[in-house]
């Protein structure tokens, strides 16, 4: 997506405004995308992949549309959301020049290095195996892992927990948001599991899924849908058909 489609699609709610308002509005966001773009000039990173990183981190131009309009409430409403951006830019370079440009990389290396099984506590009941795993895919210029699989028992039903994290191939890089959204994971019947809680910040973001097994499958299939881009990933369930 174009930093020019990303505005129209922000921009596309907010009926209310002026021409001049909604000008206003355009050039507040685009000031707001080069703040976040100059950080990672700074550091290095090409033009192109800095913009497109930076639009991929603020989320989804429609929602942020909405929001905007909900929040309109006449010509004052428009100083409130100058100071708003203000602020949002703050923050966010603050957080890339900052402890948050740390806590990120400390995040991305944990990903790498030993992936954190703390987002499945609780969720799976009478383990039967665990297996962890090291399966790696290209996305793109992120890099998704899945590091875990365990058989038990979800909602009465017979499951497999799947746990994967994603992340930039540079430690210091902006990795694409919403793992969990854009994934599924199917059984051998193809029936589509279940997603839980994710975590994480600039630097790498974790997912759970779930899906029904029976006695006998031998593995699940993590499809993860990207911008222009599907990957399917074979997972081995632990001990194959030993787990029935």
């Amino acid at each position: 997506m174009t930093r020019g489609e990303f505005l129209e699609q922000v921009l596309a709610p907010l009926g209310r405004l002026t021409a001049e308002e909604r000008e206003n509005v355009r050039r507040e966001l685009e000031e707001h995308v080069e703040d976040r773009m100059e950080a990672l000039l700074d550091m290095g990173w090409d033009a192109e992949l800095a913009e497109s990183r930076c639009l991929e981190a603020m989320g989804d131009p429609a929602e942020i549309g909405r929001e905007l309009a909900k929040q309109y409430r006449g010509r004052g409403w428009l100083w409130i959301g100058r100071a708003a951006v203000a602020l949002t830019v703050v923050v966010c370079i603050q957080a890339l020049l900052g402890l948050g440009m740390l806590s990120n990389a400390w995040t991305s290396l944990e990903a790498r290095i030993c992936p954190s099984t703390a987002i499945s506590i609780g969720e799976l009941k009478n383990v039967e195996a665990a297996e962890a795993l090291n399966i790696r895919a290209e996305i793109g210029n992120d890099i998704l892992r899945i590091y875990q699989v365990s058989v038990g028992e979800k909602d009465g039903r017979r499951a497999a927990m799947v746990l994967a994290c994603m992340y930039d191939r540079r430690p210091f890089g902006i990795v694409a948001a919403g793992l969990r959204v854009r994934s599924d994971v199917l059984n051998q019947k193809g029936e589509v599991g279940t997603s839980g809680g994710s975590r994480g910040n600039y630097g790498a973001e974790y997912a759970v899924h779930w899906a029904p097994v029976e006695p006998g499958d031998t593995h699940v299939v993590w499809v993860y849908h990207g911008i222009g881009e599907t990957v399917r990933l074979e997972i081995p369930l632990p001990g194959g058909e030993e787990t029935a």
